[in-house]
């Protein structure tokens, strides 16, 4: 059996992407939207905090706030997705925001709920021991990644100008060359 926090755990995972979303796609939203769901997802982090502070002996407790946590993150995501559709009028990206985003996460949350009401354990593959040593690669590669996507962020043309200028220029030859015309060689001949 797995602790009651999953549920929230994965409420916060599904506000930090509701704010990415959000933030991505900013013309149908208004400005405030990704901020108020990054509060939102801090929040669980303090909840998180209360339950095992506060609320360590009262299991119950624990589910339900955990509950109306991810509840209140489902509601997120339906309603992101109606006020695409219904105040927006964009039926196509409310329809692959539906498929994408709104029925995995509702399918997975009615299912974690089951999971945990009806005492199952879920089960986890084990993953591959990751050595600590991996992280000097990793960290200095995402920090270059953030460069280049802030670099292509302010100026878009950034990354042509970069590949041309390791590439040398492609100067296409004029079709008619004095030296090799045919018809020189042939005047030259008959003399």
């Amino acid at each position: 059996m797995f602790p009651p926090e999953l549920l929230m755990l994965f409420g916060i995972n599904v506000c930090v992407i509701l704010s990415l979303v959000t933030s991505i796609f900013d013309k149908p939203f208004p400005l405030a939207v990704p901020y108020v769901f990054q509060i939102v997802a801090l929040a669980g982090f303090g909840q998180i905090y209360v339950n095992y502070v506060f609320l360590l002996d009262f299991v119950e407790a624990r589910f339900w706030c955990s509950l109306l946590y991810l509840s209140a993150a489902t509601v997120g995501v339906v309603s992101v997705n109606l006020y695409i559709a219904i105040s927006k009028k964009q039926l196509v990206a409310a329809g692959a925001l539906l498929g994408a985003l709104t029925l995995p996460t509702v399918s997975l949350s009615l299912f974690l709920v089951s999971a945990y009401s009806n005492g199952l354990a879920i089960y986890v593959p084990p993953f591959p021991i990751v050595p600590l040593e991996v992280l000097y690669i990793v960290f200095p590669l995402c920090i270059v990644i953030l460069g280049l996507s802030i670099l292509v962020y302010f100026e878009p043309n950034m990354l042509k100008k970069l590949a041309m200028k390791g590439k040398p220029s492609r100067q296409t030859p004029s079709r008619f060359i004095p030296s090799l015309s045919p018809t020189d060689d042939t005047i030259k001949e008959k003399r």
